[in-house]
């Protein structure tokens, strides 16, 4: 007999089913026992009588989350919320539970960093959660509308190697690795191969996929692993034009997660996904640290943002615009990647942006530079050597479109759209400095 989803029991009642899923709740009345059964689509009562011996028998030996198989009637009730319930027939039990359980599982989430990790080591026990696996299903519409988004641009996929001979940016927070009898390391960001598509005329580019930072950042934001969403685009004419596609992008996929989702990440996270309208405003660096000061907010950088700042200059921006989104423009080039293009009437600024989202950057983008005598002088002035990046510069030695793209990290996408205080609880099984899979050490 087919399987039939709980979602779909209201179609059958007065029929015989199929129904397969985890033991909710168990509540033993003596001659009558009530197992509240789950699936991935919702919940149903099922009840077993002390008549049939071999259902009775199977159902008592039955506890919370052992996985069964169940044949039975759907029959009116009018007494259940949902309006009727499954008579069980036969029982058959696929896997039973050990007990108790290591973590509860509709515990309420906290901010505790040992209750975290408690639930982080039985992350498969988590994700039962109806809280965890709502987020999952957002996860896959939302990274569904961004690849939908960009293929109905005439966007192509392509799978950057992890595995690269050269290190994406400086070199000081990559993770080395031994490749045969060479050195090589895991790709920071699929950036030089996402330009390597440009410089192929594939002409529009996305990748979608892991990157990895050996940053030993104890942080709620960072992950030493994490998915990136990653976008190139040629023959731009300014990094203006990058921040048009992300916005539109960034839209597009908030209303198809809202359509989708929107009721039941009200109710169950508390939050509404808004989509927005209009443009999203521009901000220069310079404009935000004045904006910060009057507000009486330090800052100890006058080339990047702290937690605290990004977090402050959201709200000051919201307030004054009514936009959730910022684009920070006019970072200093020294403070930013050496592929970046400068600004020609003044070099010092970087031809780029971040985009901030609810006082969380989420993006980093920016006009790459395509002119090969420009990128080594730029390499040259963070002291990088030529050798190291001769593969890179090969790319552009033939002749290369002007470009430029931007990076998306979609576990904080996620976490902001949301509400959830940590990257760690929106990523499927996250990697730390001090976590690896499960953690490393303990004290």
């Amino acid at each position: 007999m087919e399987r039939i989803h709980i979602k779909d029991l209201k179609e059958y009642i007065g029929k015989e089913v199929r129904i397969r899923g985890r033991v909710d709740t168990i509540r033993d009345q003596g001659k009558i026992l009530f197992l509240v059964l789950r699936d991935r689509t919702g919940k149903v009562q099922t009840v077993a009588w002390h008549g049939d011996e071999e259902v009775f028998k199977n159902a008592k030996s039955l506890t919370n989350e052992s996985v069964v198989d169940i044949i039975g009637d759907v029959k009116e009730a009018k007494q259940v919320a949902t309006g009727y319930e499954v008579a069980i027939k036969s029982l058959k039990v696929d896997s039973l539970s050990n007990t108790p359980l290591p973590i509860v599982i509709e515990e309420p989430h906290t901010n505790n960093i040992s209750a975290l990790d408690r639930r982080l080591d039985y992350r498969w026990i988590d994700l039962r959660s109806e809280r965890n696996s709502l987020m999952m299903d957002v996860a896959t519409t939302m990274g569904h509308a961004l690849r939908t988004y960009c293929i109905e641009n005439e966007f192509k996929e392509i799978q950057a190697p992890r595995i690269i001979s050269a290190a994406s940016e400086s070199g000081a927070s990559v993770f080395e690795v031994k490749y045969f009898d060479k050195k090589a390391y895991l790709a920071q960001s699929p950036q030089f191969h996402k330009q390597m598509g440009i410089s192929s005329d594939l002409e529009r580019v996305f990748n979608m996929g892991p990157v990895f930072r050996a940053e030993k950042s104890f942080t709620t934001r960072h992950l030493t692993e994490y998915t990136s969403f990653d976008v190139e685009m040629g023959y731009i004419d300014s990094y203006k034009d990058v921040c048009h596609f992300e916005q539109e992008m960034l839209k597009y996929m908030l209303k198809q997660v809202k359509e989708k989702h929107g009721e039941e990440i009200k109710r169950v996270f508390g939050t509404e996904v808004k989509v927005p309208e209009g443009d999203f405003p521009f901000l220069s660096v310079e404009e935000a640290k004045k904006k910060l000061a009057k507000a009486g907010v330090p800052s100890k950088d006058t080339g990047d943002f702290s937690p605290e700042e990004e977090k402050a200059i959201g709200q000051i921006m919201e307030e004054e615009t009514g936009s959730e989104f910022i684009f920070m423009v006019d970072y200093p080039h020294a403070r930013r990647a050496f592929y970046h293009m400068k600004n020609e009437e003044n070099p010092s600024i970087a031809l780029g942006f971040d985009l901030f989202w609810k006082g969380l950057e989420i993006t980093t983008g920016a006009q790459r530079e395509h002119r090969v005598e420009n990128l080594k002088e730029n390499a040259k002035e963070r002291g990088m050597g030529e050798e190291s990046l001769s593969e890179y510069f090969d790319y552009f030695k033939y002749g290369c479109p002007p470009h430029g793209g931007f990076a998306i990290g979609t576990e904080r996408l996620l976490m902001k759209m949301l509400g959830f205080g940590s990257i760690l609880e929106t990523t499927y099984l996250p990697n730390t400095p001090n976590r690896l899979g499960k953690l490393i050490a303990r004290k």
